[in-house]
C-alpha cells in the first residue's frame, strides 16, 4: 500500500491511494484536467481509479469531483450531508456511495473507515484507509483533534495531517478578522501547534508522519516541520518519518505495516 500527494493546500487538494490494482482519490480540489494530467505524469491512468471520495464541500477539496468524475467514469463518495451542500445531486455523475461514520465500506483491495471531523462543513470526514496490515489516517481541515478521530487513528501506520497555520503570522496577517474567527475556532483550522500536541501523542505503530494543507499566507514549511520535528523528538520518535506536503505532485510514500496493540 502506499500513497501520493496530487495537490495540498488552499490552491487544491487531492491524494491519491493504491493498493495492489485498487486506487482511489481522497479529494478532488483541483481542476478536472490539472487532476488528470497530475496522475498520467504519475503513470496513472485517471480512468483505472475505483472512486473519489469527497472529504466535505469547500471548493479547495471539491471543486473538481463532479466534472473529474462524470469524465472518467467513477463513482464520488462521502457523507450524505457533502453530497446534498457540494450540490452532487444537481450534476452528471456515474454514482454516489453514501460513508456513513465508523461504518467501513470497501473499495477494491482498500477498507475506507469515514471519521466525522469537527469543521464548519457539513457532515465533513476523515478517512482511515486500509489493506491488510497496513492503514493510512488522512484528517484535514479540523478545528481540533477529538476522541473519535484519535482512537481511529490509532492503529494507523501513516498519518496526513493537518497543519495549517502559525498563530502569529495569521493574527498579523491580512485577513479580516472574521475570517480569523473562523480559522482559530474549535470547527476551524489545526495550528503548527494544535498539531504538535497531537503528535506528542502519536500512536506507537505510526512510521510516517505528512504535515498537509499548510496555509500559504499563515504558515511556512519550515515552521510547521520544526514544530513538528521538535514535538516528535520530545516524545521519543525518532523512528517517525516526517514531511511537508507541497502544493504540486509529491513522490510516492510506502506505507510499513502496522503493528497491532494486544491490549
Amino acid at each position: 500500500m502506499r500513497f501520493r500527494i496530487i495537490g495540498s493546500g488552499s490552491s487544491g487538494n487531492a491524494t491519491l491511494v493504491e493498493a495492489g490494482r485498487t486506487r482511489i482519490l481522497i479529494d478532488a480540489g483541483l481542476g478536472p484536467r490539472s487532476l488528470a494530467e497530475r496522475l498520467l505524469s504519475c503513470g496513472v491512468d485517471p480512468a483505472s481509479l475505483t472512486a473519489v471520495l469527497v472529504s466535505h464541500e469547500h471548493s479547495d477539496h471539491s471543486q473538481g469531483a463532479a466534472p473529474f468524475a462524470a469524465r472518467w467514469g467513477m463513482p464520488l463518495a462521502g457523507s450524505r450531508g457533502t453530497y446534498a451542500a457540494a450540490g452532487f445531486g444537481a450534476t452528471n455523475i456515474p454514482g454516489y456511495v453514501v460513508l456513513r461514520p465508523n461504518e467501513r465500506h470497501r473499495f477494491g483491495e482498500l477498507e475506507v473507515r469515514p471519521v466525522l471531523l469537527p469543521h464548519d462543513a457539513a457532515e465533513p470526514l476523515a478517512f482511515v484507509i486500509a489493506a491488510e496490515e497496513a492503514a493510512l489516517g488522512h484528517a484535514t481541515d479540523l478545528g481540533h483533534v477529538n476522541d473519535g478521530l484519535r482512537s481511529a487513528l490509532r492503529e494507523c501506520s501513516a498519518l496526513l495531517i493537518e497543519s495549517n497555520y502559525d498563530p502569529g503570522l495569521l493574527r498579523e496577517g491580512p485577513y479580516p478578522w472574521s475570517l480569523k474567527e473562523r480559522i482559530l475556532s474549535p470547527l476551524g483550522h489545526l495550528s503548527n501547534q494544535d498539531t504538535c500536541i497531537y503528535l506528542r501523542h502519536v500512536p506507537r505503530s505510526c512510521r510516517t508522519v505528512v504535515l498537509a494543507h499548510l496555509s500559504q499566507k499563515n504558515n511556512h514549511p519550515e515552521l510547521a516541520l520544526a514544530a513538528a520535528s521538535d514535538a516528535l523528538a520530545g516524545a521519543g520518535r525518532a523512528d517517525v518519518s516526517l514531511e511537508v506536503a507541497g502544493r504540486e505532485l509529491g513522490d510516492w510514500i510506502s506505507l510499513v505495516p502496522r503493528q497491532l496493540s494486544l491490549f
